[in-house]
C-alpha cells in the first residue's frame, strides 16, 4: 500500500484503538461494581441502573466495532486495487525488458560488444556506438532494479493485505460475541425489573428516604451560598461583585468546560441530572441538582479544579459535603466518608479532598456543579463541564 494511505490507516487504527480501550475499561468498571452488589439483593436497583449502563457501552462498543469494520474493509479494498495495479506495472516492465533483450539480440549486442565497436566506420561513430552500450547497460540494470523493488512492494502488500483480513475476521467475531453478551444482559434486565415489581413498597420507602435526603443536602448548599453571596454584598456596598482573583478564577473555569476532570479515578454515572422516571416505580420522578456516581468502595475524590474550600458539613444519611468556590461557580461533592481538608484551603485541581462513604458495600459520589450569576444560583449538569469519558 502506498505510504500516505498506509499511514492514514495507521492513524485511524490507533485512534480507534483508544476509543475502543476507554468503553472498554468503562464496561470492566460496571462488571466490577456489579460483582460487588451481585450478592446482595436489597442492591438490585442499583444493579439494573448499572446493567442499563453496561449494556449502554456494549451498544457504543458495538456502533464503534462497526466503523472499525467499515473502514477496514475500505483499507483492504484500497490495498486489494493497488496490489492489482502493481501486478500490471511488473507485467509492463517485464515485457518492456523482454523486447530490450529482443532489440538487443537483433541488434547483436549480446554476442559480440567489441565487434560492434569495431564495425563502426569512423572514431567518432565508435564513441557514439560505446555510448549507447553504456546507456543500454544501465537502463537494462534500473529495469531489473525496478522489477525486484516492485517485486519486494508487491510481496509485502500481499502479506499487509492477509494481516487485515485476519483483523477483519477477528472484529467480526468481536461484534458477533458483543451482541451475544448485549442479549444476556437484556434477559438479566428483563430478571432484576420483574424481581424489583414486587418490592414497590420497599422501593417507595427508599425513594422518600433519599428524596429527604436530598432536600437537606439541597437546603444546605443553597444557604451556605446565599451566605457567601450576602457576604459578599455587605463588603462591596449591597452589590455582589468578584474579587478580581475572582474573576480569573472564573473565567478559567468557564473556558475550561467539557475537559474538566471526573471527580473519582473510575466509575458509572448511575444517576443523571435534572427530573427523570424512576427506573421501576410508574408515576414517580426523581429530581437531581447533580448526578450519583457509583465507583469502588474508598475510592479517592478529586476536585475537579484549583478553588477554594467554602465549606464543609455532614448531613445525616449522606455523610460529609465539600463545596469548592471557583469564583462565580461551586463544586459539590457530597456522601464523603472523610474529607482531608478544611474551610478556606486552597485546593489544586486533581487534589484530593477525601474519600467515598462505603454503605453495605456500595460507594457512590453525589457530584454537583452550581453557577453563582449576580443574585441568582442554579446548579448546573455536571457532565457539560467534565470532560466526555
Amino acid at each position: 500500500m502506498g505510504g500516505s494511505a498506509e499511514l492514514a490507516w495507521s492513524q485511524d487504527k490507533a485512534s480507534l484503538q483508544r476509543k475502543r480501550d476507554a468503553i472498554q475499561s468503562r464496561i470492566a468498571t460496571a462488571e466490577k461494581l456489579l460483582s460487588q452488589t451481585a450478592s446482595n439483593k436489597q442492591d438490585a436497583l442499583l444493579q439494573l441502573q448499572l446493567i442499563n449502563e453496561r449494556m449502554y457501552l456494549r451498544e457504543q462498543l458495538i456502533r464503534h466495532h462497526e466503523t472499525e469494520i467499515q473502514l477496514l474493509e475500505q483499507s483492504i479494498y484500497s490495498a486489494d486495487s493497488e496490489i492489482r495495479s502493481m501486478e500490471g506495472h511488473i507485467a509492463a516492465l517485464k515485457d518492456e525488458y523482454a523486447r530490450m533483450i529482443q532489440a538487443a539480440y537483433k541488434q547483436s549486442l549480446n554476442q559480440n560488444t567489441w565487434m560492434y565497436l569495431f564495425a563502426a566506420e569512423d572514431f567518432s561513430q565508435a564513441v557514439i556506438r560505446f555510448q549507447l552500450l553504456q546507456s543500454y547497460s544501465t537502463i537494462r540494470k534500473e529495469h531489473v532494479a525496478q522489477i525486484e523493488q516492485s517485486q519486494v512492494e508487491l510481496a509485502g502488500n500481499r502479506q499487509s493485505l492477509e494481516l487485515k483480513r485476519k483483523d477483519l475476521e477477528s472484529m467480526l467475531n468481536e461484534v458477533r460475541a458483543e451482541r451475544d453478551l448485549l442479549m444476556d444482559d437484556q434477559k438479566s434486565r428483563g430478571v432484576l425489573i420483574e424481581t424489583l415489581k414486587g418490592e414497590e413498597s420497599r422501593l417507595k420507602s427508599e425513594v422518600a428516604k433519599a428524596e429527604e435526603e436530598k432536600k437537606r443536602l439541597n437546603e444546605a448548599i443553597r444557604k451556605i451560598i446565599e451566605e457567601e453571596l450576602r457576604a459578599e454584598r455587605e463588603s462591596s456596598k449591597g452589590e455582589y461583585a468578584l474579587t478580581p482573583e475572582g474573576r480569573i478564577v472564573s473565567e478559567a473555569f468557564e473556558k475550561n468546560k467539557s475537559t474538566l476532570p471526573w471527580p473519582v479515578v473510575r466509575g458509572i454515572v448511575t444517576s443523571g441530572f435534572g427530573r427523570q422516571a424512576h427506573p421501576t416505580l410508574p408515576g414517580i420522578t426523581i429530581d437531581n441538582n447533580g448526578i450519583d456516581i457509583s465507583t469502588e468502595p474508598g475510592s479517592a475524590v478529586l476536585s475537579i479544579f484549583k478553588g477554594t474550600v467554602s465549606s464543609v458539613f455532614a448531613i445525616p444519611g449522606a455523610g460529609q459535603t465539600v463545596i469548592l468556590s471557583h469564583g462565580a461557580f461551586r463544586s459539590v461533592y457530597s456522601n464523603l466518608e472523610s474529607a482531608s481538608i478544611a474551610k478556606g484551603d486552597i485546593i489544586e485541581a486533581g487534589e484530593i479532598i477525601g474519600t467515598v462513604r462505603v454503605e453495605d458495600n456500595r460507594s457512590t459520589l453525589h457530584f454537583e456543579v452550581w453557577s453563582v450569576q449576580g443574585n441568582t444560583q442554579a446548579p448546573q449538569n455536571p457532565t457539560h463541564w467534565l470532560i466526555r469519558k
